[in-house]
């Protein structure tokens, strides 16, 4: 079966030094392929998660939070149409949030960062193993949508564009 990887702060080109695609290369017995900078891995190999995880963390010099789910949980998501009817752009784009656990913890939602009309996070779903919302620029500050989803459900998670979670999508199915 194939799976996804999404690695939580890889600080990627920072401290960590860290080049997604360089491990791809690595793991390319496994069939793995790097998508976008952000440490996410399409393993299209027939491995099981432990041994992805094992794997990618025996190939790490340093510890991080990592999430394997199956492809076809993307798949799954993407055929949902979570964002159907939203008209995304470079100031408005959709998020999704792969959670490292569940939460018992269960927000109103829509959740808004900061409140009010102003906002900039909204999270507003839970969907099995993925967070959900939109991401609004405001010149006032960022807002990490990670963060929002983090402090409201303490547990790690790991934020995608919905954009790379398109193309994740099309790279399995193709």
């Amino acid at each position: 079966m194939a799976h996804v990887v999404f690695l939580r702060a890889a600080n990627v080109g920072g401290k960590n030094v860290f080049r997604p695609a360089q491990l791809a290369v690595a793991l390319s017995h496994l069939d793995a392929v790097n998508v976008g900078a952000a440490g996410t891995l399409l393993v299209r190999g027939k491995a099981p998660a432990a041994t992805i995880r094992r794997e990618i963390s025996e190939r790490l010099p340093f510890d991080l939070e990592m999430s394997v789910r199956p492809v076809r949980e993307v798949l799954d998501l993407i055929r949902s149409q979570p964002f159907a009817g939203v008209k995304f752009s470079k100031d408005l784009r959709g998020w999704v949030a792969v959670l490292a656990r569940p939460s018992r913890a269960r927000p109103a939602f829509p959740l808004s960062v900061p409140e009010g009309k102003a906002w900039s996070v909204r999270f507003d779903r839970i969907e099995g193993a993925f967070a959900l919302g939109v991401w609004r620029r405001r010149p006032e500050r960022f807002v990490s949508p990670n963060k929002v989803v983090e402090d409201a459900l303490g547990i790690p998670a790991t934020m995608r564009y919905w954009e790379t979670i398109e193309r994740v999508a099309e790279l399995a199915e193709g």
